[in-house]
């Protein structure tokens, strides 16, 4: 087993999600799970993954299909996973899942296995929504507010909360870069996922309560200092949002 997946760093979890947002990985992932500990050799891999994929049994598959499998699992799937600190190789050749903790959640674990509530929810959209540390930032601001608030009083908090600072010291030329990051980049990918709801002409952004995200996926584990200074932040943007909102 390896260790080397176990960080919760905001770039670690960007890593983790954005290995996520893709339909074949997560099916790797299932299938080198199910096989652990003793772990399953790469064209046993492709063979089940095509067998799943076409709806065959493995002997059924083609050998084109395992073929175009394996190609893909040696240039683009398995190096990523293995990047993000998911599975491994042992020296005999054969993948295994490692301790990464994302295997002990048991609701992203489910997710992976798309065993979620809802079958019609877009898992690649999700992860894609939550591999990036801003987006999380904002989404974990917004998370506790039952109604919408406007771009600029949400890019506010986000600011805030990402300098460890209070509202109403960030610098205008940060607090000018992040609304517009806001509006132009992660809003509209939150707001595809259904993650959020964001009406572009009037600025407003609400929180939606989407059946497949678990919001302590949004957390990002550091230091007891650096935790409290988020705590800190987190607490003051909710102010300048209410502040902002009663306006």
């Amino acid at each position: 087993m390896s260790n080397s997946g176990n960080g919760r760093l905001p770039h670690a979890r960007d890593e983790l999600f954005d290995v996520l947002a893709d339909e074949t990985r997560r099916g790797i992932i299932r299938i080198v799970s199910e096989r652990s500990p003793a772990g399953i050799t790469k064209v046993d891999l492709a063979t089940e993954l095509a067998a799943r994929t076409t709806d065959r049994t493995p002997a059924a598959v083609r050998d084109e299909d395992r073929q175009r499998l394996l190609v893909d699992c040696h240039h683009r799937t398995l190096p990523a996973l293995f990047e993000a600190g998911l599975l491994e190789e042992t020296d005999d050749g054969r993948l295994v899942a490692t301790d990464h903790w994302a295997f002990d959640d048991a609701d992203l674990v489910a997710a992976i296995d798309g065993s979620t509530d809802d079958a019609e929810t877009d898992l690649d959209a999700l992860f894609e929504a939550l591999s990036d540390t801003r987006r999380r930032t904002l989404l974990s601001v917004l998370a506790d507010q039952h109604e919408p608030y406007s771009t600029d009083a949400l890019a506010r908090a986000v600011a805030a909360s990402e300098t460890g600072t209070t509202p109403r010291d960030v610098a205008q030329e940060r607090l000018e870069r992040v609304h517009s990051m806001l509006k132009h980049v992660h809003l509209p990918v939150l707001n595809d996922a259904g993650i959020i709801g964001y009406d572009a002409e009037s600025g407003l952004v609400s929180y939606d309560d989407h059946p497949a995200l678990c919001e302590r996926w949004l957390a990002d584990t550091r230091d007891r200092r650096s935790d409290a200074t988020r705590g800190k932040a987190l607490k003051a943007a909710t102010a300048v949002l209410r502040s902002a909102s009663s306006r």
